[in-house]
């Protein structure tokens, strides 16, 4: 096959795209619509807890063999699937977190069982309501010095209830650190709704709960 003639080549010499061939201007030409493409990305998820799957993790006993078994499995299953699953969190919090085009095959995947590992069940997934329920259950404490550490909050605040997690941390050039404390309950930190300081190693520690913020 001949590859197309380009279409500028088709005109008679001389001429200019936007002139007739009598060297007029041609009224009649109008110029090309501009399409705009808008792009989005969508991203709906799904997690299972394999640690509650001891079937699955019998066959698939490492987190990579896991994975690469439902990548595999799901790019062949679910058309929008995007073949990054992955893993966050430990113990009980850990959970295998996968990613799909639409909504229709992640709420497909949610509603079924799969022979290849069927105890390991994946329910919807959404880490913006996550992160918003967590702070239900968090406080934000601030003023600490570096010479509190982590496990001198562990042990003063467990007073008030189970701590799920405690992550302290500080600013670039800061004189204090801060730190986010949650609960495994929102009656906790019930308290810190009136009480927003405490005397920690003779140090006064100001709390915010993290729904307030």
């Amino acid at each position: 096959m001949h590859a197309p003639l380009n279409k500028d080549l088709q005109q008679p010499p001389n001429a200019s795209p936007n002139l007739d061939t009598n060297g007029a201007p041609d009224d009649d030409r109008t110029p090309d619509p501009v399409v705009t493409l808008a792009i989005t990305r969508d991203d709906f998820q799904a997690a299972a807890a394999p640690n509650a799957a001891p079937e699955s993790l019998k066959k698939f006993p490492t987190n990579k063999a896991l994975i690469e078994a439902v990548n595999n499995l799901f790019l062949e299953t679910y058309e929008s699937f995007t073949g990054k699953a992955r893993m966050t969190g430990s113990g009980e919090a850990k959970r295998l977190v996968i990613h799909f085009h639409t909504a229709e095959a992640r709420d497909l995947c949610v509603g079924s069982t799969h022979p290849e590992f069927p105890d390991l069940i994946f329910h919807a997934h959404d880490p913006r309501q996550l992160r918003s329920n967590e702070d239900l259950r968090a406080i934000q404490v601030t003023d600490i010095p570096f010479f509190i550490k982590k496990d001198n909050l562990m042990a003063y605040f467990k007073k008030f209830g189970n701590i799920t997690s405690c992550r302290l941390f500080s600013r670039p050039n800061a004189k204090v650190q801060q730190a986010r404390i949650v609960y495994d309950h929102a009656d906790s930190i019930a308290r810190f709704t009136d009480q927003w300081a405490v005397y920690c190693f003779s140090t006064c520690l100001r709390i915010t709960p993290c729904s307030y913020t």
